[in-house]
């Protein structure tokens, strides 16, 4: 097994772990992309059940690969992740900063398409009242989960391989469509951090203050819909 670790080519580490790790929601966003889920149509998506079960999902997701890539040579200083009290308050800076990329487009895109105010309207992301123990769970499980490998990883991955820009753009592009359930809304508001965290990473690959807004963000958003 070790010896077939090492021999894996790169390409095939970096298309394993994609799939072990978003594999589970192309599904979901494939059938929102065609099946009018980005129109605001569907059930909505973020119930106590579906929290928690996603952060039990990513838990184990997450120790299978981290397994996985420590074999295969990778650490935590090479995805840029050393916590510090200084990196946190950045992290407190950046969310605000997605924040206000998200008020942003929404105010431009209502100008400039004003149906898709009725599509937001439409779109119902909670499904009833939300724990506090899911709430939390959740927003600390799925910050790291997603800055590792959508864009920690990937980016480190595909940076030397392929250069910035392609990393910028695969990580913007990955999550945002891991994210197409969530409707023209969802979509809406994680452009703006998506680009913002793919950017931010690739000028100083530090991956804490990502993982910090991420929380932040998710926290905040989940506390509103309660």
């Amino acid at each position: 097994m070790r010896e077939w670790l090492r021999k894996l080519p790169d390409t095939g580490e970096i298309l394993l772990v994609l799939l072990v790790a978003f594999g589970a929601s192309v599904p979901r966003s494939l059938a929102a992309l065609f099946g009018g889920g980005l129109r605001g149509a569907g059930t909505a998506p973020i119930t106590n059940q579906a929290l928690l079960r996603t952060a039990l999902y990513e838990v184990a997701i997450l120790v299978v690969l981290a397994l996985f890539l420590r074999a295969r040579g990778w650490t935590l200083q090479r995805l840029g992740l050393a916590p510090s009290w200084r990196d946190s308050g950045l992290g407190v800076a950046l969310a605000v900063a997605a924040y206000l990329g998200y008020a942003l487009l929404w105010i431009a895109t209502l100008a400039l398409w004003p149906r898709v105010g009725q599509v937001a309207s439409a779109t119902h992301l909670i499904g009833g009242a939300l724990g506090w123990p899911n709430v939390l769970l959740i927003s600390l499980v799925n910050p790291v989960f997603e800055e590792l490998f959508a864009c920690g990883y990937l980016m480190a991955a595909l940076r030397e391989r392929a250069g910035v820009t392609a990393a910028i753009n695969a990580s913007a592009a990955l999550r945002v469509f891991c994210h197409f359930y969530q409707g023209a809304l969802g979509v809406l508001g994680i452009v703006p951090m998506a680009l913002l965290f793919a950017y931010w990473y690739a000028r100083t690959a530090r991956l804490w203050p990502l993982i910090v807004a991420h929380a932040i963000l998710d926290l905040a958003g989940l506390a509103a819909g309660r």
